[in-house]
């Protein structure tokens, strides 16, 4: 074996309840008590609908390996697919699977950096900040950002483990295929996955001694299957369908990114923010002060100018994280779909916290290769050694108390946004409602937007996986649909466009006589819209009636007496005609009111 391959020096053995191991314990459970909490309270939230809809649409296979906005996403859409048959629409599973994903991401790159520089409590530092960083907040509560952040968080961590023992261990060819395994278990959560070969030039170069070309040879075996999976799944993403457009007009997107994303989100993470709220349930953030942004650039340049000075091996290290924050933000505008974004988008640059932890444990903590004092360029003298000890310590409580302040502030500002109140209190209402007419209505915005996701928004459509016998925009006496809470009640039309002129029979109204059709005068023309529309009429016996706009026709089954029916027409209302067959009683139409439905305040349960 080359020197590039030999083993480095083995530190002595842990005790079992190291400082490491304990503080690691208290993070895991932290973790796991945060992010159980904050999922349970959400619920499904902008793309999972589309994910959730097309579990009813679509067979299995199909489903599973459909690119969604020019992503491939089998495991995603695969653990969808298990969680709507075992439980359509409810979100506790949901929750389950991501905080077990948040604390085996942890673990994964706790036992990444024990192999890469041994059971170091400071290690703590960067596991924190990738455990708990606020910028992880929003996409660990949002099934679609989360199962992928996490999973491709925890294929990372996973890649760097067995990297690092095949560099440390002999090159046992069993890790190299462990570290293809745990790559293609991230790509099966998005091409955002690729960013994993970046920690792994880096691990790979640090942890083989010797030449340039030592350290060459040990990272293209490293690289070598991972590579050739990555040009397979390229292949696979241009010959797999895909269930949306992913196109994105990125005329300033590196203006963008310079000037919002850099310094309003990937500077202020690293200090512990973001520390703005993000805009509504997006993970969108508002602008930095000038000041404060000015600020932690200076103290940020100073520190990056410290490590190059001061430490062997962070110019490469540095770089990786340039090159990752590069790539997370092309991947990001390369499957944004076709929507609004924020200026600045914090889940892009999620997967760069992980590499962020890499290069700050790299640059504070000395690998097992190294001897004591060989990570350093040079020897400060011991009273500078002592203060920059301090200031380092000084600096990561401050870090560790932004992001526990952060963190709360954030929920503080989102956990109100939540979804699912309305999520479970349209669903209940809608599992008990049996066969009623519903009103095929949009929800809250912080639910599902239906500027940007159009038919998809559609209570019809969101309610699918249930596969109950609701009935749709179907003529009814008594039309349901949900209010704000999402609860279901008695629906009727308000905001009126329009309503008949006064009729000149007093007593009938506009009488609908059997076998013709009676023309009803509006009091204004309507342009084409879905409109909600209320005729109250009475008759001597049950009949059906034909009501007539200017381009759709809609078949009514009246009851005997005096009664109403509201219905939808989706259509320009210059014209209002109702018909009844030849033979059926004579039909009375007193009242036609046009306008928009909306939930009452009655509950049809009483």
């Amino acid at each position: 074996m080359g020197s590039g391959r030999a083993p480095g020096p083995e530190r002595p053995a842990e005790p079992a309840l190291s400082g490491f191991r304990i503080g690691l314990l208290l993070l895991v459970l932290v973790t796991a008590a945060w992010r159980g909490l904050t999922s349970s309270r959400w619920s499904w939230f902008a793309d999972d609908w589309v994910h959730l809809e097309e579990t009813r649409t679509t067979g299995f296979l199909a489903y599973v390996f459909q690119a969604h906005s020019g992503d491939l996403v089998p495991g995603q859409r695969l653990l969808t697919r298990l969680l709507t048959a075992v439980d359509p629409l409810g979100h506790g599973w949901a929750a389950l699977v991501l905080t077990l994903l948040a604390v085996g991401s942890l673990l994964a790159w706790a036992l990444a950096l024990r192999e890469v520089f041994g059971e170091r409590t400071r290690l703590l530092v960067p596991l924190m900040l990738l455990a708990l960083s606020p910028l992880l907040l929003l996409p660990g509560l949002w099934w679609s950002a989360g199962t992928q952040v996490l999973a491709v968080q925890l294929s990372m961590g996973l890649c760097v483990l067995f990297a690092a023992r095949h560099l440390r261990r002999g090159e046992q060819r069993t890790h190299l295929v462990l570290v293809a395994a745990s790559y293609v278990l991230g790509l099966c959560f998005g091409q955002r996955a690729l960013l994993v070969l970046v920690p792994l030039v880096l691990v790979a170069w640090l942890l083989t001694t010797g030449t340039a070309r030592a350290r060459l040879v040990a990272t293209a075996r490293v690289l070598a299957l991972p590579v050739a999976v990555s040009m397979a799944y390229a292949v696979a993403l241009l010959v797999v369908p895909s269930s949306a457009d992913a196109a994105l007009t990125r005329d300033t997107g590196w203006r963008r990114l310079v000037d919002a994303n850099l310094p309003d989100v990937a500077l202020p993470t690293l200090f512990g923010g973001p520390f703005r709220a993000p805009a509504a349930g997006w993970d969108g953030y508002a602008p930095l002060s000038p000041v404060v942004a000015a600020a932690l650039s200076g103290v940020l340049l100073l520190l990056v100018l410290a490590a190059l000075v001061l430490r062997r091996h962070s110019g490469p290290a540095i770089a990786a994280l340039l090159v990752c924050t590069a790539a997370a933000w092309i991947l990001g505008e390369a499957t944004a779909p076709t929507q609004p974004a924020p200026d600045a988008t914090g889940r892009w640059f999620a997967d760069v916290v992980a590499v962020a932890a890499l290069v700050l444990a790299l640059l504070t903590t000395r690998t097992v290769r190294e001897q004591p004092g060989a990570a350093t360029r040079r020897t400060l003298p011991p009273v500078l050694a002592r203060a920059g000890a301090v200031g380092l310590g000084a600096a990561a409580c401050a870090v560790v108390v932004a992001m526990v302040v952060a963190n709360a502030t954030t929920w503080r500002d989102v956990r109100d946004r939540s979804p699912r109140p309305w999520v479970d209190a349209v669903v209940a209402d809608s599992t008990r409602a049996g066969d009623a007419a519903v009103v095929n209505s949009f929800p809250p915005s912080n639910v599902l937007d239906p500027v940007v996701f159009l038919d998809h928004a559609a209570l019809e459509q969101m309610l699918s996986p249930l596969d109950l016998p609701l009935r749709f925009d179907e003529p009814s006496e008594l039309l349901l649909a949900p209010d704000a809470t999402g609860r279901l009640k008695v629906a009727e039309v308000t905001n009126l466009a329009a309503t008949n002129v006064p009729a000149t029979n007093a007593r009938c109204g506009f009488l609908v006589e059997p076998g013709r059709r009676t023309d009803i005068p509006l009091t204004a023309d309507l342009y084409a819209w879905g409109w909600a529309v209320r005729m109250d009429y009475f008759t001597d016996e049950p009949t059906v009636a034909t009501v007539t706009t200017d381009d759709e026709e809609v078949e009514l089954s009246l009851e005997a007496g005096l009664n109403a029916v509201q219905f939808m027409v989706t259509d320009s209302v210059e014209s209002f005609r109702v018909a009844v067959a030849p033979g059926a009683a004579p039909l009375c139409v007193t009242q036609v009111y046009l306008g928009l439905f909306a939930a009452s305040d009655a509950s049809p349960w009483g």
